[in-house]
């Protein structure tokens, strides 16, 4: 984790507009503004109409979208078309939460506001005169369609332009509210009814990267007993004990529901003195914790798990690469002895789950890394050669795996409630579209009519092995089909993990959703049994709703602060340059395409494309023109740039010089003769 920045601006006060009276009747939604001009409104009640068409959303035209935000909440009226759907035929602004703008400075000194945030231009207000044409601003709404700046770069694709534009978009504060930070301040220990188990004396340690300051997960591993048993303890920062529910602190953490990692800054969950200092597991620092003990069989199976409250005290801290060195049979000086043994067999132990995760399929984390990455390292975006994950970052994270499987487990055998992470197996049509694209990458999975766990984890194992550019793309492709895992409060199946149960409860100084089991633990654990002492099962719903919302949004803004990165570099090459990528998406309107070393993918349109008449084929894995011509999933392509657009996010290519193969025809079988 990199360490968090702010910088001094200059502010004034903001004036929110007085949104226009609507009619009570008329439905009301939230709006969702695209980079293209036109926007859609999100109802929220489905609306079913006399014809029994229910309607959840409505095109919003790009002329009434002018003055429009993302989130504003609108009044809508609208009709529906002959095909089902909805088009909005007046909007009418009830509610705006947003109280800047980001955009760049045009001509006549006015605004064009972020494609993400809404479209058209803002009259900019105050002190402008000295606003330079081009520059990026962050400013004040004032009123309806102006805006007083309060900020600006004159570089609007340098690293701190393009990360204050995400953050504005994602509505990701740079502070906290003040009421939270004098609770911060005025923390005190506050007195332990939990009957804590003292293991300082245990030789505990950390392993994470330099940069992290969290550290919310420690590790201690008793040797084999007679019988080949390990013990392994993972201990959790005890952030339930500090942070208690109905505090200022609490009603913060859990708005923001996660931590945010952007490239080049980080806005933790909790406040960097809780999380970076009282609640991290430092070396040589008595500190609270929740620890899963569990006993690992020879054969990699957990033969049993118990949850407590400790006291530990951490002897070091440990980098990925040195943990590496040391599983590697290395013995590096500045490691005690007492460590390197617990490191060997906490090996062992990782091992043997490796084993067992074998044995029931899933996807570990040791998918092939682009070969290169924009970074911001000192305030400036730097191409940087990509690391891979080493074999520290697969322990841990196979111990991890199986702590949170632990827990999911020890909640489920009580009838606790918990908030569990499920992840549903692909729908039927991701074989034969998996298979397709494998095969013409130059693989042959065989998955057969289904997707099983066991397939995954035999494809995964030839992509480890060959760890190139056809290995990466197939891995993007594979990845998109799985799609996301979500929070719910019923125990489920997580089909990437193989896992009958699976719940989060490692990093509860970075996830709401931890926290919340830890709470439903510490009830537990100080006695309670009754169930009106823990949530309810809509209480929890309602709370895994709000979380996975967070959490996408989390994901979207690293994901397009990198993508955003890589725009900006991408937007100053020659336009010449060519580079080498891979199909790994089809579309009526183009084929989808991700750059090989980069990992940075694009569209090449239909329009691009040599020939006339392209659609896509009947199986949905290419397009296909009316000679015959086919391009589809995995097919290798050479193109260049024609638009990298860092404000939208949008990379549009060409194939440089390239003739899509033309389809080949299956030979009919030749007669026989006598």
């Amino acid at each position: 984790m990199t360490e968090q920045t702010t910088r001094p601006r200059r502010r004034s006060a903001p004036r929110r507009p007085d949104p226009a009276p609507a009619p009570a009747a008329t439905p009301t939604g939230v709006f969702r503004p695209h980079v293209r001009g036109f926007g859609f409104v999100d109802l929220d009640t489905p609306v079913t109409t006399p014809e029994g068409q229910t309607v959840t959303s409505c095109f919003v035209p790009p002329p009434m979208t002018k003055g429009l935000l993302a989130d504003d909440r609108l009044d809508v009226a609208y009709v529906v078309e002959a095909d089902g759907r909805a088009t909005a035929t007046s909007a009418t602004l009830k509610e705006r939460v947003r109280t800047e703008v980001y955009g760049v400075v045009e001509e006549g000194l006015s605004l064009r506001i972020d494609p993400h945030l809404g479209s058209g231009k803002w009259t900019l207000e105050g002190r402008v005169e000295d606003l330079p044409v081009g520059c990026a601003v962050l400013a004040d709404i004032t009123g309806p369609g102006t805006a007083d700046p309060s900020d600006e770069w004159d570089d609007p694709t340098s690293a701190d332009a393009l990360l204050e534009r995400i953050r504005i978009r994602h509505r990701i504060p740079l502070d906290y509210p003040a009421d939270v930070l004098a609770e911060v301040a005025a923390l005190k220990p506050k007195r332990d009814r939990m009957a804590r188990r003292d293991l300082r004396e245990l030789t505990t340690l950390t392993i994470d990267s330099p940069s992290s300051r969290d550290l919310d997960d420690a590790l201690s591993v008793y040797p084999a007993d007679a019988e080949g048993g390990i013990r392994v303890c993972v201990h959790i920062s005890d952030v339930a004990a500090h942070v208690r529910p109905g505090t200022a602190l609490d009603r913060e953490a859990r708005r923001a529901a996660t931590s945010v990692y952007l490239p080049g800054w980080t806005r933790p969950m909790l406040p960097p003195q809780l999380s970076e200092d009282a609640l991290s597991l430092v070396p040589d620092a008595d500190r609270d914790a929740l620890t899963v003990e569990m006993r690992i069989a020879p054969d990699g199976t957990v033969t049993a798990a118990d949850v407590y409250a400790t006291r530990i005290r951490s002897n070091t801290r440990l980098s990925y690469e040195t943990a590496a060195a040391v599983l590697a049979g290395q013995r590096p000086e500045d490691v005690a002895d007492d460590v390197l043994d617990a490191l060997r067999w906490l090996r062992t132990a990782g091992a043997r789950l490796g084993v067992q995760r074998q044995r029931r399929g899933g996807v570990e984390a040791r998918r092939v890394e682009p070969e290169l990455s924009v970074e911001v390292i000192e305030g400036e975006a730097a191409m940087v050669a990509a690391k891979p994950s080493n074999p520290a970052n697969l322990l841990i994270e196979r111990l991890m795996v199986a702590a949170n499987e632990a827990v999911a487990g020890w909640l489920v055998s009580r009838g606790l409630p918990g908030i569990f992470r499920v992840h549903p197996a692909p729908g039927a049509d991701a074989a034969p579209v998996l298979e397709a694209f494998c095969a013409a990458s130059g693989y042959h999975p065989g998955f057969g009519s289904t997707l099983t766990p066991l397939d995954l984890a035999a494809l995964s194992a030839q992509l480890d092995a060959a760890a190139d550019d056809t290995a990466s793309a197939v891995w993007d492709v594979l990845l998109g089909f799985l799609g996301r895992a979500s929070y719910t409060p019923v125990a489920g199946e997580h089909f990437g993990l193989a896992s009958s149960g699976y719940s989060h409860f490692t990093s509860p100084i970075r996830r709401y959703a931890d926290l919340a089991v830890h709470r439903v633990l510490h009830a537990f654990l100080t006695g309670h049994r009754d169930p009106e002492d823990f949530p309810s099962g809509e209480e929890m719903g309602a709370l895994c709703a709000h979380i996975n919302t967070a959490a996408r949004t989390a994901s979207q803004a690293e994901n397009q602060m990198r993508k955003s990165l890589w725009l900006a570099e991408l937007a100053t090459a020659d336009p010449a340059t060519t580079y080498s990528a891979r199909v790994t998406g089809v579309g009526p309107k183009g084929v989808f395409v991700t750059i090989d070393r980069s990992r940075v993918s694009g569209m090449v349109s239909t329009r691009e494309l040599p020939g006339r008449g392209w659609a896509p084929t009947a199986d949905g894995l290419a397009l296909a023109d009316a000679a015959g011509h086919r391009l589809g999933y995995g097919d290798v392509v050479t193109v260049r740039i024609t638009s990298a657009d860092w404000e939208s996010g949008q990379l549009e290519l060409a194939l440089d010089g390239t003739t899509p193969e033309k389809a080949q025809r299956p030979r009919r079988p030749r007669k026989r003769t006598s």
